[in-house]
């Protein structure tokens, strides 16, 4: 049997243009002379759906795209992972159809067997259903239907593990993926095929839509698994920031450029994604601004090509500290220091309301871990693009991003970061050194290792107290930032919440 695995960009609600899409798929699979097509769980509603197919109008659109889908599914058997969003179909909300000659000839739920021609074929929508409980009868093939987002480095992981899956299952296996950004998620596609042995035999286009071709009777040679590098990592930013803009119909953002390393990155993949023309860097200037940064910033926006625009809130700032002090005398404090974050803030939504750029946030993930960041402030965005990226990991991309030439000013990548909120301030006042901040956050974070494992692993125990409290109490603000784009196994504020009030605390 030829099996086509259709690696399609849905958006979430989008039924007349998910529909056009996996018409053309259907077109392209007949002309491979392909005799089902496989469509992933995101092809006619778009994924994640959160709470929508609770939504009985969301529902009923969803029904009514499937019945206008349905006579277009003829000259080929179709099989349709559908979610949640027809629950009815299935007592657990997890179904897939399989459609010929526009009509639906059978559906199953969470694992089930289907007959296609002379076929028996296993259909898979949970990773955690093992082979034995499938059927009574083993099929020839097995299909599964589960999503996979990207995570830097998981793609070695989800091939062992769908291998693995493979040789218990006994039976070729094949895994169709979705592509695209869909809010904070991103698909990368690379769907994939395995023989019964578990070597990987195919294996999709990443990044991007494509059509995957398995022929049962034709056993190609194992592939060697591809080394994922920084470059993934860069493409799957690029996707998330673009999808994100046009799948909600804005065309321009706007961003504040600090002439720090943060903002010259989310510029870069703004630019990367946008294109030039639609990009707006905004410099703020205060009494506490160095010469070095005014020059870093309009160098990094004339590399990029994008408009520029300079800002001073220096008067603004000596209203407020006259008006708030009562005297034009400062008092060095945090309430100074924020304050300016915050005019920086009300000026970019200023601009963001009145010329209809989206802004985004510029936040990195260390940043987010422990708050330090500043509410109304420096966190005001509709997306924090690299909110999931760790600042050691910035660094990484900013050199890759000059590979060819000098995009970033050199500067920015080799002086001391600092939020310059007050004189000769850097981050290492408040931090400790990224490298071992990371590290730590890495191991609390993704890792669920507990103070005691961190300390094992030959960190001083005060200091993981310190940042783990930290990270726990920093909850309030994670819960009013920007949504990141993921691309690790856990980002925070996403993929779990802690309690926002809590006496917890460790010592």
């Amino acid at each position: 049997m030829k099996i086509a695995l259709a690696q399609i960009n849905s958006t979430v609600g989008d039924f007349e243009g998910n529909i056009s899409k996996m018409v053309s798929f259907v077109e392209k699979a007949r002309n491979k002379k392909a005799e089902l097509l496989v469509f992933p769980v995101s092809a006619l509603a778009g994924n994640p759906l959160y709470d929508l197919p609770h939504r009985p109008e969301f529902t009923e659109a969803c029904r009514e795209a499937l019945n206008k889908f349905l006579p277009y599914a003829s000259g080929i058997g179709v099989l349709l992972g559908l979610g949640l969003s027809l629950p009815t179909f299935g007592k657990d909300g997890k179904k897939a159809l399989l459609i010929e000659n526009g009509q639906i000839i059978a559906h199953t739920g969470q694992l089930g067997l289907l007959e296609f021609g002379e076929k028996k074929i296993g259909v898979l929508l949970d990773d955690e259903i093992k082979a034995n409980a499938a059927a009574d009868e083993v099929p020839d093939i097995y299909i599964n239907l589960v999503p996979y987002p990207y995570c830097f480095k998981g793609l070695k992981n989800r091939i062992r593990f769908l291998s693995e899956m493979t040789v218990d299952l006994g039976v070729p296996l094949v895994s169709v993926n979705q592509v695209g950004g869909n809010g904070e998620l991103i698909f990368d596609g690379s769907s994939m095929a395995f023989d019964q042995d578990g070597s990987l035999i195919h294996l999709g286009k990443t990044f991007e839509e494509d059509m995957l071709i398995f022929d049962t009777g034709i056993i190609n040679g194992p592939l060697a698994v591809p080394e994922e590098n920084i470059s993934w990592l860069y493409q799957a930013l690029i996707l998330g920031f673009r999808d994100y803009f046009h799948k909600t119909g804005f065309k321009k953002t706007l961003l504040g450029l600090s002439g720090g390393l943060d903002s010259a990155l989310a510029a870069c993949i703004a630019v990367d994604a946008l294109g030039k023309e639609n990009v707006l860097g905004v410099y703020m200037p205060s009494r506490y601004s160095s010469d070095h940064s005014k020059k870093d910033a309009a160098q990094l926006a004339e590399n990029l090509g994008i408009e520029y625009r300079e800002l001073p809130i220096e008067d603004i700032f000596a209203s407020y500290i006259k008006l708030l002090n009562g005297t034009e005398d400062t008092k060095g404090d945090l309430a100074e220091e924020n304050i300016q974050a915050r005019i920086r803030g009300n000026l970019l939504m200023f601009i963001s309301n009145r010329e209809g750029y989206m802004l985004v946030n510029t936040s990195n993930k260390s940043e987010f871990a422990v708050g330090y960041t500043t509410m109304y402030g420096d966190m005001c965005g509709s997306l924090a693009p690299i909110a999931d990226v760790p600042k050691t990991m910035v660094y990484k991309l900013c050199r890759y991003i000059n590979r060819e030439g000098e995009r970033i000013p050199v500067n920015i990548i080799t002086k001391p970061p600092s939020a310059e909120l007050r004189p000769g301030q850097v981050d290492q006042d408040s931090l400790p050194d990224y490298e071992v901040l990371d590290a730590i956050i890495h191991m609390y974070v993704e890792k669920k290792m507990s103070a005691d494992q961190i300390v094992q692993e030959g960190y001083p125990r005060d200091l993981v107290i310190r940042i783990l409290n930290t990270i726990d109490r920093m909850e309030y603000k994670r819960r009013q930032a920007p949504p990141p784009l993921k691309i690790t196994s856990h980002t925070l504020g996403f993929d779990g919440k802690l309690p926002l009030v809590q006496r917890f605390s460790r010592r």
